[in-house]
């Protein structure tokens, strides 16, 4: 019996083997081919625009961009009482609500009391050689084409700065009074189209009237007093070099003692050459050769 039975469990062993090995296995499958059509990439087209074209507000106007707004004249560099180790210094400056450019709107900057160095371009730094050691005044304004100063009151700027060291040198109180003049500058002076010469001044700290503050002017010699800050034009100047010395003086006539309260200035006018006529030439030789 127990051998009848061990044979059967041995039969039932040997006969299960096979079918094990059968569902272990997968069948392999072939690849099918892809029903679905692959389609090439489409290129992206992005529309192009037109790039546009900045508008730069004219230079020639003497007027804000913005009417109604003030024009502001900012100097970037040197900082008020910074102390720069060169006597060389780069001097940059800026005018907010005024477009600059040559000949026409443009900056004026003034080293102590010296003559306006024009400056049009505000990318540029103004350059100032040879600065002594010490306190120096900087003072900027903005003008219009035909050089004269604009009245705003923001127009104009003004720092101090040291070169070295610190000191008194060129001190002029900012609150005290002074005077900043503008035109003529120093050099040659060309008369506008109506043979005049202006004198362009501003007055800080007071108000000009006929009893109180008064610029005094001398040209030449000649002493002429203004009561008010209004451009004075002379008219028929002589070609040639002349000598103005312009002053800031108090109620009694005085002389205001402020180091910028006086400012002299040599300018000459250059000989004017008139075009000839060539056939009026012609003419007067013609005219000659026959008197002959």
């Amino acid at each position: 019996m127990k051998r009848r039975f061990f044979t059967l469990c041995l039969a039932l062993v040997l006969g299960s083997a096979p079918g094990r090995g059968q569902t272990d296995e997968e069948p392999v499958k072939r690849a099918e081919p892809v029903a679905e059509e692959v389609r090439a990439a489409e290129p992206h087209v992005e529309p192009v625009r037109k790039a546009e074209r900045a508008v730069k507000p004219p230079t020639n106007t003497g007027a804000p961009i913005q009417a109604g707004q003030p024009v502001r004249v900012v100097v970037e560099s040197p900082k008020e009482g910074e102390v720069v180790p060169w006597e060389t210094v780069d001097v940059f400056v800026r005018a907010e609500n005024y477009a600059v450019g040559d000949g026409g709107n443009r900056l004026q900057v003034i080293v102590d009391n010296r003559s306006p160095i024009e400056h049009a371009n505000e990318l540029k730094p103004v350059v100032l050689h040879g600065l002594a050691p010490g306190a120096h005044v900087l003072r900027v304004y903005a003008v219009k084409p035909d050089g004269k100063m604009l009245a705003d009151p923001e127009a104009h700027a003004r720092v101090n700065f040291y070169v070295r060291r610190k000191d008194f040198s060129n001190f002029q109180p900012e609150d005290h009074p002074y005077l900043t003049v503008n035109l003529p500058k120093a050099g040659t002076a060309f008369p506008d189209a109506e043979g005049k010469v202006w004198l362009d001044f501003h007055a800080h700290n007071v108000a000009l009237s006929k009893e109180g503050y008064r610029v005094r002017f001398s040209l030449d010699g000649v002493e002429t007093t203004l009561p008010s800050g209004e451009p004075y034009a002379w008219t028929g100047l002589s070609e040639g070099r002349h000598r103005l010395v312009v002053e800031l003086i108090d109620e009694e006539g005085d002389p205001v003692s402020e180091i910028f309260a006086r400012v002299e200035r040599s300018f000459e006018i250059p000989r004017t050459v008139k075009a000839v006529n060539p056939q009026q030439v012609d003419e007067a030789n013609l005219w000659l050769r026959r008197e002959r």
